[in-house]
């Protein structure tokens, strides 16, 4: 362990029965924040999880939910749990007291080598199971004020007005031209003129339930079949291409190549690193049973 930053105050509280962030006690929210986590820590997300963290950055720095601890400058056999013990030994998470924690469900993951045709056979697979409503993956990004509030440094080459991208749910994550969705976590980049936010919503994640409250389930399924139909009709080189670009990036880290389909939803769209850490689908919301590796040639 390289460093860790003290907070008394918040300990303070901790001690008392009050959790420093109450919102991070579930730990698959806590694992959501992990979309960035750099590829050569040594220390895995869903350990941090375990031990009570979630991600705060810059570079590898983690927070406690409970008694708000921070560690970073994690190295090679650092144990999270162990760290969190040795620098908060007073954090009520860690003395094993009820605060609250809610646990993740263990998810089965299989990765197969198969190659880029088996998409086809999985896509034929029905989804037995659709989530639940769900809650906000970001709560405190529920009114419009408050996503609008995060595009003070929104890039002003972008043709993309802030209040657009607001209202149809996104908020600005203070990178390139990269927005989140509040309720669904999906992600979006690289808008161009004429862009309609609520269509592209609709277009890559047409599951979220904020989306299909506030514009109804046909609305989405005539951008769906519209979306179906461009995919055999002309259309000019640079926006196929930019459509292309789109399909192959994943939705989780806007990173990476799509590299994983779910099962048995037949989805592509995260790569091999983020689908480790998703429970349900980012596009239909079911939930995920397994996963199978591919190869786009």
């Amino acid at each position: 362990m390289g460093d860790m930053t003290p907070v008394e105050e918040t300990e303070f509280s901790a001690a008392f029965g009050q959790l420093f962030d109450s919102s991070m006690r579930n730990e698959e929210r806590r694992l959501r924040t992990f979309w960035q986590w750099p590829d050569t820590s040594p220390v895995s997300a869903q350990d941090l999880v375990k031990a009570g963290f979630f991600f705060v950055g810059p570079s590898d720095e983690v927070q406690c939910f409970c008694c708000g601890g921070v560690l970073k400058d994690w190295e090679p056999g650092d144990s999270p749990l162990a760290e969190h013990q040795k620098f908060f030994p007073s954090c009520g998470f860690i003395c094993g007291e009820d605060v609250g924690n809610e646990e993740m469900p263990p998810l089965q993951e299989t990765f197969d080598d198969v190659d880029g045709q088996f998409l086809s056979l999985v896509q034929g697979i029905d989804t037995e199971e659709a989530a639940p409503p769900s809650e906000p993956v970001y709560p405190d990004m529920v009114t419009e004020e408050m996503r609008l509030s995060t595009f003070q440094t929104w890039p002003q080459h972008t043709d993309m007005r802030p209040l657009q991208l607001a209202r149809a749910g996104f908020f600005y994550t203070g990178r390139d031209d990269i927005v989140r969705c509040f309720y669904c976590d999906g992600g979006m980049r690289n808008w161009s003129f004429g862009d309609d936010p609520w269509r592209e919503h609709a277009r890559w994640y047409p599951g979220c339930e904020f989306l299909l409250q506030s514009r109804g389930r046909e609305f989405v399924s005539s951008v769906q079949d519209s979306f179906s139909s461009t995919l055999v009709s002309p259309m000019n080189a640079e926006e196929q291409l930019r459509r292309l670009q789109e399909e192959k990036m994943c939705k989780v880290c806007m990173d990476r190549d799509v590299s994983v389909v779910f099962v048995p939803c037949g989805h592509l769209v995260a790569c091999r690193q983020c689908a480790r850490n998703l429970r349900l689908c980012p596009i239909c919301r079911a939930v995920i049973r397994g996963s199978v590796r591919t190869f786009m040639s």
